[in-house]
């Protein structure tokens, strides 16, 4: 990749009996804090954070909240302070974890390479399954809570998967947002996740889908998050130098469990990202993108035509085949972008002539072919609730029942890591990032860490705070506080060092 890229991952809970007497709020609280880690953070600083920022230049009163969103409703969670609540933990590998909008949600830090992303985004999947084997020993009900990595509960509430890319705030706003729409709504048909139900506002009807998140989209361009979600996400939260870098926060995305997805799906965006900042994207502009996305997650054929603003048509494919051939004149620029390049085509070469073939590498075809496998060659019913069943346990994050996990010990699902290197990322930043630099610190000054931010580590040596900014993201200034942790052997040393200036 040309450009640092995290994922977020909000992950959904299946608590006890289910219903509405579960408290979700404490629920998630306490699977955070359950969670078996060693040399961590407890605690964020928010203080630098502020979501109603917008990218358009203005500043919204307030953003708009789903009403149906979960929420807690006892006094269990009622009674827990804010930090309770939240329950914010900094990782030895420089990743969050937290309670966000009542699920836990793991965060990665930047990412300097595909391989890094994936095994560190996989790493995440076993810390919240080890969160839940903590939580439930501690209950003393091995069912009593459950995670899944997808995208809604089938009730009309979703929750996501967040990609963020490093983009240079040079680049014209009005060019990103012309890129990134017609890309985003055409992605889904090699990264969506699959789902067996369409949910139509708050009503809910049998029947496949490529992309869990489609349903839950109203709007174009906008800052909101949680409702009136837009395809392009306008908040303006860079956690990096702000006169130089924008952060494309992509809301609009599946939580995918193939790692070759997730791969897939970044590595051609972060190519888009490429194109944009080359003024060499293509020009495209879908008369409703809001229409055209749930259109195309309906699609299994891939042939409805899609409006384009200029009366044409065109399929969700080819457009995603405008952007990869635009993109060919980064080909030979390194291995990585090569790999992207190479299966991207092939990808969308096989979505036209034989989708089975993709069953070992996309979610959403591995799950048509378990629906298909299960019917028995019968005709699928998708109001059954074996369906519900079936596609739900494919996203268990437990390995021993999970049908994802199932399907890759017996080859039936493409790697895109090792087993060894999601051990290495459980226990290691990734490499030449400032994630590397925060895991530095706290494995050798957690004693002195009195705050941590995306943007900063705040110390305190006697009596005194100094901070550290992280405001670079990798590079020179990166390579050098990296070198100036590993060499101080005190926090006096430390903060001498940072208060003359050699922190940045």
């Amino acid at each position: 990749m040309n450009r640092p890229v995290g994922i977020e991952t909000e992950y959904g809970m299946l608590c006890g009996s289910g219903g509405d007497d579960v408290d979700f709020a404490y629920e998630a609280a306490m699977l955070v804090r359950s969670a078996p880690l060693a040399d961590c953070f407890r605690g964020w600083d928010y203080t630098a954070e502020d979501p109603r920022a917008d990218l358009r230049g203005t500043r919204v009163r307030r953003l708009d909240q789903d009403p149906h969103d979960l929420r807690g409703n006892s006094a269990k969670s009622r009674n827990l302070s804010r930090e309770e609540l939240l329950a914010d933990t900094v990782l030895a590998n420089g990743a969050r974890l937290y309670n966000d909008h009542n699920h836990p949600e793991y965060c990665t830090d930047a990412c300097l390479s595909l391989h890094d992303l994936v095994a560190q985004d996989k790493a995440g999947e076993r810390v919240v399954w080890r969160a839940q084997q903590a939580r439930n020993a501690a209950v003393g009900d091995g069912s009593h809570v459950r995670l899944i990595k997808n995208n809604t509960d089938y009730h009309g509430r979703s929750y996501g998967c967040h990609e963020n890319y490093l983009v240079r705030r040079a680049v014209p706003l009005d060019a990103l947002i012309a890129a990134c729409i017609p890309f985003f709504v055409t992605r889904q048909i090699y990264a969506g996740a699959g789902k067996a139900v369409h949910e139509s506002g708050r009503s809910r009807a049998g029947g496949f889908q490529i992309s869990q998140r489609a349903d839950f989209f109203e709007t174009d361009v906008g800052i909101n998050t949680t409702t009136q979600r837009p395809i392009f996400n306008t908040r303006d939260e860079p956690h990096a130098n702000p006169q130089k870098y924008r952060r494309l926060h992509v809301i609009i995305g599946d939580a995918n469990c193939s790692e070759f997805a997730t791969a897939l799906r970044v590595g051609a965006t972060a190519l888009m990202l490429d194109l944009v900042e080359d003024d060499a994207a293509p020009r495209l502009q879908l008369r409703n993108p809001v229409r055209a996305l749930q259109a195309v997650s309906r699609d299994l054929a891939l042939t409805q035509p899609l409006a384009l603003a200029d009366g044409t048509t065109i399929r969700a494919g080819d457009i995603q085949r405008r952007y990869w051939e635009a993109a060919q004149r980064y080909r030979g620029r390194d291995t990585e972008t090569d790999w992207v390049l190479d299966e991207w085509g092939a990808t969308l070469a096989l979505l036209e002539t034989d989708l089975t073939r993709l069953r070992d590498r996309l979610d959403w075809v591995a799950k048509l072919a378990l629906f298909a496998q299960a019917s028995g060659g019968d005709a699928i019913d998708w109001e059954n609730p074996a369906v519900l069943r079936l596609d739900l346990a494919y996203h268990l994050v437990d390995p021993g029942v999970s049908l994802y996990h199932t399907l890759a010990r017996a080859g039936r699902l493409r790697r895109f890591v090792t087993d060894e290197a999601i051990d290495h990322a459980e226990r290691t930043a990734p490499a030449g990032t400032r994630a590397g630099v925060r895991a530095a610190c706290l494995a050798k000054f957690g004693d002195h860490i009195t705050d941590m931010e995306w943007g900063s580590i705040t110390f305190r040596h006697n009596g005194a705070a100094f901070a550290l900014p992280l405001t670079e993201l990798w590079g020179t200034a990166v390579d050098r506080q990296q070198r100036m942790v590993d060499t101080c052997q005190t926090i006096a040393e430390l903060r001498q060092i940072v208060e003359q200036g050699g922190g940045t």
